[in-house]
């Protein structure tokens, strides 16, 4: 790859770092509202409570490979970005996408067991959508080499000329 702007370089990590973090935090916000025949919202899930943590433990672990990838310069790990949102793509498609339109029987407190579609909510969409940073950010990182990886990092700008220690010379008078 031609030379990039380490600003532009930095960009790309940061990206990384922010599907990672839309990934987490699609876990706790509501990803279905549970709707009755008269579309009255009865009750919501998040998907913490319907598949656990492991989506967010990819997103953690693509944070984590971001950070190692711009420590050491090792593009095996933005490689690892990749894989990671491909993960939680393709339990998006396979595990939560299902859900949607789907009718069942819900417990309620107040009418007991009533008939439930589930609905997409946000945290739905933004499982996909950090999904989908994490894998274009991930390819784009692929491509830095190792020192443009490193050049990410703080103090790896190398454009910008070092500054010069001056040394005197003392001269002794005799």
């Amino acid at each position: 790859m031609s030379q990039v702007s380490p600003d532009v370089a930095r960009l790309t990590a940061i990206t990384a770092l922010l599907g990672a973090l839309i990934v987490i935090l699609s876990q706790v916000v509501t990803a279905y509202s549970l709707q009755n025949e008269l579309t009255e919202t009865v009750g919501t899930v998040t998907l913490l409570s319907k598949h656990g943590v492991i989506t967010a433990i990819f997103g953690l672990f693509a944070a984590l490979a971001v950070i190692f990838a711009v420590a050491t310069g090792n593009r095996m790990a933005a490689i690892f970005v990749i894989g990671m949102g491909v993960a939680v793509i393709l339990i998006f498609l396979f595990v939560d996408l299902p859900d949607v339109g789907d009718t069942g029987m819900f417990n309620t407190s107040i009418a007991g067991n009533v008939d439930v579609t589930g609905k997409a909510s946000a945290g739905l969409w933004l499982e996909l959508t950090g999904g989908v940073i994490l894998v274009l950010a991930g390819a784009a990182l692929a491509m830095f080499n190792d020192a443009q990886l490193r050049a990410i990092g703080p103090g790896g700008d190398d454009s910008k000329p070092a500054k010069k220690r001056s040394r005197r010379r003392r001269r002794s008078i005799n």
